[in-house]
């Protein structure tokens, strides 16, 4: 089978290379044809989250991931039963320089409690945190990474300020696997 998944916006090719897996016997291949680094590493991701052994090949205007389809659970989560997300959508707590005090407070804090978060997910103006280091909050994301923390930043978020290649802490994620993480079994706190 082989589906386009050409100038389709996140989370679409992941939720239609999934549509397609669900279609699939066992041992039936998968062509999925992308024209985005974007795309192409948020299918390998999900892909690799399914415990599949995906190959891909980059052509000047394309990219084409190849899969074959093996016993899997397309509804599974790789979350443990009990972890804690942090969620981030501003690059401030509040407004102002109140609001940027405020949210490196609460993150240099994070280095420091009991209870650490297991993921970061980042969506909006908090990406550019892990894709600048002159961000004020940049030094702190980075020890947080370095506690054992995951950090994601979203792709589409990351794409519309142009930033993309500058991502200097944790991956690229999407919004099928953020979605997952927010509707799964996480306890989710946001600042």
């Amino acid at each position: 089978m082989r589906i386009d998944c050409k100038d389709l916006d996140c989370p679409k090719p992941v939720v239609e290379t999934k549509k397609a897996l669900e279609n699939l016997n066992n041992g039936d291949s998968l062509e999925i044809v992308l024209n985005s680094i974007i795309s192409k590493n948020n299918v390998l991701k999900f892909l690799h989250s399914l415990n599949l052994n995906p190959t891909f090949k980059e052509y000047q205007d394309e990219i084409i991931i190849h899969v074959e389809k093996k016993e899997i659970d397309l509804n599974k989560t790789n979350n443990p039963n009990e972890y804690s997300v942090l969620f981030l959508k501003t690059d401030k707590v509040g407004y102002g320089e109140l609001g940027e005090r405020l949210f490196i407070g609460f993150l240099d804090s994070l280095k420091n409690i009991e209870n650490i978060p297991n993921k970061i997910i980042c969506v909006n103006e908090s990406v550019l945190v892990n894709a600048n280091e002159d961000h004020k909050a940049h030094k702190i994301m980075k020890e947080l990474e370095n506690l054992g923390i995951e950090i994601i930043s979203c792709g589409a978020c990351l794409e519309f300020f142009g930033k993309t290649k500058e991502l200097k802490i944790g991956s690229i994620g999407n919004a099928y696997e953020i979605l997952n993480e927010l509707f799964g079994k996480a306890k989710i706190i946001t600042l």
